[in-house]
C-alpha cells in the first residue's frame, strides 16, 4: 500500500509539471498528444478535461447580476476559458481602455455605447470582427444597429475614413441591445386624477393642460428660486431631466433640428444655433416650464425624477429601459400600475429620439483574440441575449426578438420598441463628444431663463465649433 501511494504521488507531481502546448496561439481544440513541461512559465491546465490548456480573459461589464450569470453559462460551455470580470460603467469604458491599453490592466472584451466607436477607432483600440462572425451578426441583428458599429478604417493612420478604394467596411462591434427614451406613465395616479380620459395622453398639449389644471392651487412666490418641497412633490405632474441632452433631443427634433445634417455625419453641420433649435428652446421655456411649476433644471435632475416615479408620486416621466427593473420593484412596493409608450406629439409632430446601441467589442491589445471573440459570440447568441434580458430587462438588438423568450410579449419593452421606430442612432463621429456638454448647458440656460433661447443656442454653437476646430 505504501508503494502504491508513493507511485500515485509521483504521478501527481509529474502531471502538475507537464502540459500540452501546441502553439503560442489560442487554440480551442489543442492536440493533447503534443506535450511540454510548462511548470516554469506558470501555464495552467485542467487535467480532468483531457489536459486542455486554460486561457484567461478579462471583461468589463457594468451590471454584476448580468456579468455573473453570463460568465457562469459561458464557462460551463467553454471550460478551457476562464473569465475575470471587472465592473466598469459603459460610458467610462472607452476612456479607461485608452488609459490601460497594452497593459495587463486592460480588458479583452468591453461593452460601450455605439457613439464611442469613432473615438475608439481613432485611438486604435478595437479589433475588427472575423468575417464569419460578422456575417452571422448581420443576418440576426437589426441593420441600423449593425450600421452603428461598421466603419472603414485606415490602419496606418489610425482613423476612420470614408469607404471606397482601398478601404472596405469592417465590423468593430457586436450589437447587444437597443434603447431609447420613451414616455413612462403611472396609470393608477392618472386615473385617480381624472378617470374620464384615455391614458397615456397622446399629445404634449394635452399633458401640459392637465398639468396646469393639476397645479392650479399651488402658488409659487418666487419662480426663479423655486425648488421641490413636500407640498410640491404631490403636485408635480410630469418631469424630465432638462440638462440631459440625450433625453431632451426629442424636443429639438420636433421643431426640425438635424444634428450633423440629414445623415448625421457632417461635423460642420452641428446646427445648434439654427432657427429650429431656437424655436425648440423657446417652446421649452415659454410653454413647457410653466407646467412643471417653473422649477429650475437643478430641481429636475434625473435621479430626483426617478425617485418620484418609483414611489408613485409622478404621472409621467421621460426615461429609458435602464429604469424598467427599478420601476417594477417600485410599483410592487408602492402598489401602482404603469406603462411605457412612445413620446406624444408636439404641435402635431412625432418626436424623434436618439437611439442607442450597446456594443460588445474586442480590444485590439488582447493577447487572446480567439477566446475574446468566443465570449462575444456567446454574448450575442440567443442564450447570451436571454441572460441579458433576464438580468437587465434590456431589449436585444435582434431582428426577430421572438428567439428570446418573453421579449416579444414584454409590455414595457413594447413601448420602447414603439419609440425606436421614431429614432435615429446617435452619431458616431468623434465630434459627438463636443455636442454633449455644449447642448446640455444650452438646454439648462434657456430653460432657466439665464439666457434667451437665441443666446443659449449661439453660445452652444460657438463652443462646439471652438472645441471641434471648425472655422
Amino acid at each position: 500500500m505504501k508503494k502504491l501511494l508513493l507511485l500515485s504521488s509521483v504521478l501527481l507531481i509529474a502531471l502538475t509539471l507537464t502540459g500540452c502546448n501546441p502553439s503560442t496561439d489560442v487554440d480551442p481544440d489543442p492536440d493533447p498528444s503534443v506535450c511540454t513541461n510548462n511548470a516554469a512559465n506558470g501555464t495552467l491546465y485542467e487535467f480532468d478535461k483531457n489536459q486542455t490548456e486554460v486561457v484567461t480573459i478579462k471583461v468589463w461589464l457594468d451590471d454584476e447580476a448580468y456579468a455573473t450569470a453570463l460568465i457562469d453559462a459561458f464557462e460551463a460551455l467553454y471550460p478551457d476559458i476562464k473569465v475575470e470580470w471587472e465592473q466598469v460603467g459603459s460610458v467610462d469604458t472607452r476612456q479607461r481602455l485608452e488609459t490601460y491599453s497594452g497593459s495587463e490592466y486592460a480588458a479583452d472584451v468591453v461593452v460601450f455605447p455605439h457613439d464611442h466607436i469613432g473615438a475608439a477607432l481613432n485611438s486604435n483600440l478595437l479589433y475588427p470582427f472575423p468575417d464569419s462572425q460578422r456575417e452571422d451578426l448581420i443576418d440576426r441583428m437589426v441593420s441600423s444597429a449593425i450600421g452603428t458599429a461598421t466603419s472603414c478604417y485606415d490602419s496606418e493612420n489610425n482613423v476612420a475614413v470614408a469607404c471606397g478604394g482601398a478601404f472596405e467596411s469592417e465590423l468593430f462591434g457586436a450589437p447587444l441591445s437597443g434603447e431609447s427614451v420613451a414616455l413612462f406613465y403611472n396609470r393608477t395616479l392618472l386615473e385617480s386624477i381624472d378617470d374620464t380620459k384615455t391614458y397615456p395622453e397622446a399629445t404634449w398639449e394635452e399633458i401640459i393642460a392637465s398639468a396646469l389644471n393639476y397645479n392650479q392651487s399651488l402658488v409659487i412666490d418666487d419662480p426663479a428660486t423655486a425648488d421641490i418641497d413636500e407640498s410640491q412633490e404631490q403636485k408635480l405632474y410630469f418631469a424630465l431631466d432638462v440638462g440631459n441632452a440625450y433625453d431632451m433631443h426629442f424636443v429639438s427634433t420636433s421643431f426640425g433640428f438635424d444634428l450633423f445634417g440629414v445623415d448625421h455625419l457632417d461635423k460642420a453641420s452641428a446646427n445648434l444655433g439654427s432657427t429650429a433649435m431656437i424655436n425648440a428652446l423657446t417652446w421649452l421655456n415659454g410653454t413647457l416650464r410653466p407646467a412643471i411649476l417653473n422649477l429650475n433644471n437643478s430641481s429636475l435632475e434625473g435621479e430626483a425624477n426617478r425617485t418620484l416615479f418609483e414611489t408613485g408620486e409622478l404621472a409621467y416621466i421621460i426615461d429609458g429601459p435602464w429604469s424598467i427593473q427599478r420601476y417594477k420593484e417600485g410599483s410592487e412596493l408602492n402598489t401602482f400600475d404603469w406603462g411605457v409608450a412612445k413620446i406624444p406629439t408636439i404641435n402635431g409632430v412625432q418626436p424623434v429620439t436618439f437611439s442607442g446601441v450597446q456594443i460588445a467589442a474586442v480590444s485590439k491589445g488582447t493577447s487572446e483574440p480567439t477566446a475574446a471573440f468566443k465570449f462575444v459570440e456567446f454574448m450575442t447568441s440567443d442564450e447570451g441575449l436571454a441572460i441579458l434580458y433576464a438580468e437587465t430587462n434590456k431589449l436585444p438588438a435582434l431582428k426577430d426578438v421572438s428567439t428570446v423568450e418573453g421579449v416579444a410579449t414584454d409590455v414595457y419593452l413594447s413601448g420602447i420598441s414603439a419609440q425606436l421606430a421614431y429614432s435615429h442612432p446617435m452619431p458616431i463621429i468623434p465630434e459627438m463628444g463636443y455636442f454633449w456638454s455644449n447642448a446640455g448647458t444650452m438646454y439648462s440656460s434657456a430653460w432657466n431663463g439665464t439666457a434667451t433661447p437665441a443666446e443659449a443656442a449661439e453660445t452652444a454653437q460657438t463652443g462646439f465649433e471652438s472645441q471641434a476646430n471648425i472655422s
